[in-house]
């Protein structure tokens, strides 16, 4: 039976969700898919490296299901709309596994939390018209804001790591909306994604 390097980190992934990263072997793993360690090295190097993408199906699904997001009624909602996907798949995983793939990172920059080019050209173009309809009063560089932006996100997600919270959704919507200087019309908009 040929395995995938996917299918290795779906069930690593239920596993780790399940008992925990730090209680879950590269044993363990090759038990509940019925192989052997030569077999998993093949196609992943370490245990850290089956969690240093937890973002990127997420991202790839946002960019190309923009019907969600065409179907919103103004600019702001489609940011709330990414940043809202973004919160769920971070609470899905768990500050267990977001932990591990911040101490990976720390030890050795595995790019896990660099930008992606396609959804920070999404964001920058959504930017982009919320400051064209007066959604949002800052008017800094678009690419400048998105940045801003996706680093409060992942300040946020540390502290949540740190703290164990069961959430930073609304302190988060709340930066955001100091950050852009959303418009008083839309001050409560981030209430309908908590």
């Amino acid at each position: 039976m040929k395995i995938t390097a996917e299918e290795i980190k779906q069930k690593a992934i239920t596993l780790f969700l399940d008992k925990g990263y730090n209680n879950v072997t590269i044993q363990d793993i090759c038990d509940e898919l019925h192989i052997t360690k030569p077999t998993l090295y093949k196609c992943v190097s370490s245990k850290e490296d089956l969690i240093l993408d937890l973002y990127d199906q997420t991202i790839e699904q946002l960019v190309k299901d923009t019907y969600k997001l065409v179907d919103s009624d103004s600019h702001l909602e489609q940011l709330l709309i990414i940043f809202s996907t973004l919160i769920k798949e971070t609470k899905k995983y768990g500050y267990d596994l977001f932990s591990q793939m911040f101490i990976a990172n720390l030890k050795e920059n595995k790019r896990s939390f660099e930008m992606r080019k396609s959804l920070t050209k999404l964001c920058i173009i959504i930017i982009k018209k919320a400051q064209v309809n007066g959604e949002i009063h800052n008017h800094s560089s678009c690419e400048t804001l998105y940045k801003a932006l996706a680093y409060c996100f992942t300040g946020y997600e540390v502290m949540w790591c740190i703290n164990k919270q069961s959430g930073f959704d609304e302190a988060f919507y709340l930066s955001m909306n100091a950050l852009l200087d959303v418009d008083e019309r839309y001050q409560e908009l981030y209430k309908q994604f908590l």
